[in-house]
């Protein structure tokens, strides 16, 4: 019964998930790693409602083949082709209503960020000269003539970074260079886009706590992720300082650039601790490994099934 199966399996991981992924948090595992279990447990869900969604509604899908005189029988070893068609046609409404009240709600956070990245992105044209692109695919650092100390990353193509005159007087070349090595990270693992996806969802979906959770811990993950990028102690001293001198007015936050949120957070974090971290339980080490290998792996088994197919 892949549907039932597909069906439960989403539930589970929705349900598991937060819980597995704080406590492997809790544990010491490196925010990198983190983030992928949040990813990977949201998109195996999303798979195996996807998945799931045509098995429930065999006869609606195959109409249109069977209108046309082919043959598009149900493999018995599922075992959902006697569902009643009025049940058919229940179960594709809510889904469609459901899809269509997600993007009512969630739609407003994706057009957002994009009019927030055009705006800023119009305001530096103006205030700063275009430059020819020669490395493209590398950030562009652009020097604007301001008195506030402003330091912004704009995910972009090319990516740009926004940097003051007022935020060159005030950092050295040091501290400078470890805030564009954090940012470098953002770019890499394209938090920017995921921190969007995450409170998209969040929004399109209210009633299901795992986005939720999802969207809460996504700005503080790609914090840490990008700490990370910066080795070494002094290395860390330098962006906490940087830090420090930038956090106030006139920073941009959310997906363009959050880290100069929680100031006071942020220079604890990237204080050189002596004490070690505490270290992984095997329970959570299981857990971890077993929910994303299962959300990766359950959703293509199934779609791959010969029984799955249309035959």
């Amino acid at each position: 019964m892949h549907g039932f199966v597909l069906a439960l399996f989403a539930a589970a991981i929705l349900a598991t998930a937060p819980f597995v992924l704080d406590r492997a948090e809790a544990a010491g595992f490196s925010p990198q790693l983190v983030q992928q279990g949040w990813r990977a447990a949201a998109g195996g869900a999303l798979a195996s409602l996807a998945l799931a969604v045509p098995v429930f509604t065999t006869d609606l899908w195959a109409a249109p083949a069977r209108s046309l005189g082919l043959t598009t029988d149900i493999a018995p070893e599922i075992g959902l082709g006697d569902v009643p068609l009025p049940a058919q046609v229940l179960v594709a409404v809510l889904v469609l209503v459901g899809l269509v009240a997600g993007w009512r709600r969630g739609g407003p956070v994706v057009r957002d960020y994009r009019r927030a990245l055009r705006v800023q992105l119009d305001r530096l044209e103006r205030t700063s000269p275009v430059l020819d692109e020669k490395e493209r695919g590398h950030p562009r650092l652009v020097i604007v003539e301001d008195t506030q100390p402003r330091l912004v990353l704009l995910p972009s193509r090319p990516p740009r970074v926004e940097v003051t005159t007022r935020a060159l007087d005030l950092l050295k070349p040091e501290e400078l260079n470890a805030v564009l090595t954090h940012m470098t990270g953002h770019l890499r693992r394209r938090d920017a886009l995921w921190m969007t996806v995450s409170e998209t969802m969040a929004e399109a979906f209210p009633r299901i706590p795992f986005f939720a959770r999802w969207a809460d811990h996504s700005a503080a993950l790609a914090e840490k992720g990008a700490d990370d990028d910066v080795h070494g102690p002094i290395a860390r001293s330098n962006l906490r300082r940087a830090l420090a001198k930038l956090s106030g007015p006139g920073q941009a936050n959310g997906p363009f650039c959050p880290c100069f949120a929680w100031p006071l957070q942020r220079q604890e974090e990237l204080t050189v601790r002596t004490a070690p971290k505490p270290g992984r339980t095997p329970v959570a080490v299981a857990a971890l490994r077993t929910l994303t290998a299962a959300a990766l792996i359950v959703p293509t088994l199934v779609a791959a099934s010969p029984h799955f197919l249309y035959i």
